[in-house]
């Protein structure tokens, strides 16, 4: 990730041996996704496929100039290759083509190999995830070999092979795109559950003795990420965006403000605002707990005062970073073995969510006023459907209650008949 002068972030897909951007790639990322003005975090994700795709071709030792010029793509098998690599962690990809790099494997005695126990396959990554790959992936071959056509004027006796196998290698990674899993609502992400909640607090309070942090900065301020993920429903990048200055403590409210590559900002993977800018209000009891951490915890800090973030790294003082507030939730999952397993910071983010239906429901509001008030508050666009994905708690809930109460009717009728 190079931070440019002008604050922007521009991701690079670089050699491992040289440290040295690869052509094809920065010149794809450059002309058909940062000229389209996509955020760095785009550019980042379909760069990602393009390291997918070229470990790969390393592995099937397959030179794509090579084939291009010989007007060929990928063939069949070579596709169901790199599909495969799509749905495999990247860690575990890179990884094995970092091994490969070291050289040839030593010779074992065959008897240990034999009684080694086998090695667990990796998890594979979710259908979104993949898919996404997958269209990256397309996109780029048809990019490359675009550009060979261009070379190659119509009659040149390369040209309608290649312009034909482009078409086929295009509609063989549409058809291995993996479809929507909208269908599979059984174990997808959703809020954790009140008695989890009051635990998380429970854990999270800097006075507990089951707190798994032994600093008192560490300690108030994961209290306070918690209680503010919990209470305001925000994002990882929201939260590490916020600034003292956007807090206005007189009329309880902070500015969710997008301020994408920010020149003052000295995070490379700067933490964004994805969604609209938004105010939203925070109560007494909120203001009192972060006023209290500006002015005490953080104040105590070497190097806070050097910039507006709100919370900051503990020792450094430097704006927290995207991967440390992950591992805040790491922490909690591995010293508090009676949390969820999946808590996060977005899981938080689902469970603001259930609580806003409970709320909803007991003040009676219509379902379209109910649509307006979350979309401002989660900072979607006003008619988004973005809000069945972060109500399935509290929908099930509902679903259930319904369902129990038809059947303790329909039971009832029966036993009256009887």
């Amino acid at each position: 990730m190079v931070v440019l002068a002008s604050g922007e972030r521009l991701p690079m897909l670089c050699a491992r041996e040289s440290g040295v951007p690869l052509f094809e790639p920065t010149v794809w990322a450059l002309s058909e996704l940062r000229a389209r003005n996509r955020a760095s975090a785009t550019i980042q994700q379909a760069l990602r496929a393009v390291l997918v795709l070229n470990l790969a071709l390393v592995r099937l030792r397959v030179d794509l100039d090579v084939r291009l010029n010989e007007g060929r793509l990928l063939e069949l098998g070579e596709l169901e290759e790199v599909v495969r690599h799509c749905r495999l962690p990247l860690e575990d990809l890179t990884g094995e083509a970092a091994a490969e790099a070291a050289g040839p494997a030593k010779v074992t005695d065959f008897e240990k190999v034999r009684m080694r126990t086998s090695v667990q396959a990796p998890d594979p990554v979710d259908d979104n995830t993949a898919a996404i790959r997958i269209r990256y992936i397309r996109d780029y071959l048809k990019w490359r070999s675009n550009a060979c056509l261009m070379k190659l004027r119509p009659k040149h006796q390369l040209y309608s092979g290649l312009q034909a196998t482009q078409k086929n290698v295009i509609e063989i990674l549409n058809e291995r795109i993996p479809g929507s899993s909208g269908r599979n609502s059984v174990g997808q992400r959703e809020g954790i559950s009140e008695d989890d909640l009051e635990r998380l607090l429970e854990v999270t309070e800097p006075t507990s003795p089951e707190n798994p942090w032994s600093g008192a900065h560490t300690r108030e301020r994961n209290a306070l990420i918690v209680r503010w993920l919990l209470s305001l429903g925000l994002r990882r990048g929201e939260m590490l965006g916020v600034r003292i200055s956007d807090i206005n403590f007189q009329t309880h409210e902070v500015l969710i403000a997008r301020r994408a590559d920010s020149p003052d900002d000295p995070r490379k993977n700067q933490p964004n605002t994805k969604t609209r800018d938004r105010l939203i209000p925070i109560d007494e009891n909120l203001a009192a707990l972060t006023h209290h951490y500006i002015t005490g915890a953080r104040r105590a800090v070497p190097g806070a005062r050097r910039h507006g973030f709100l919370i900051v790294a503990n020792g450094s003082g430097a704006p927290l970073t995207l991967a440390a507030l992950n591992k805040i939730f790491v922490v909690l999952r591995q010293n508090c073995p009676d949390l969820p397993q999946e808590l996060s910071p977005h899981v938080c983010r689902h469970t603001f969510n259930d609580a806003l239906s409970v709320d909803m429901d007991e003040q009676s509001i219509s379902p379209e006023k109910e649509e307006e008030i979350r979309s401002h508050l989660n900072g979607w666009v006003p008619g988004s459907r973005t809000a069945a994905t972060y109500t399935r708690r509290h929908v099930r809930r509902q679903a259930r209650k319904v369902s129990l109460g038809m059947q303790e009717k329909l039971t009832k009728g029966t036993s009256n008949e009887k």
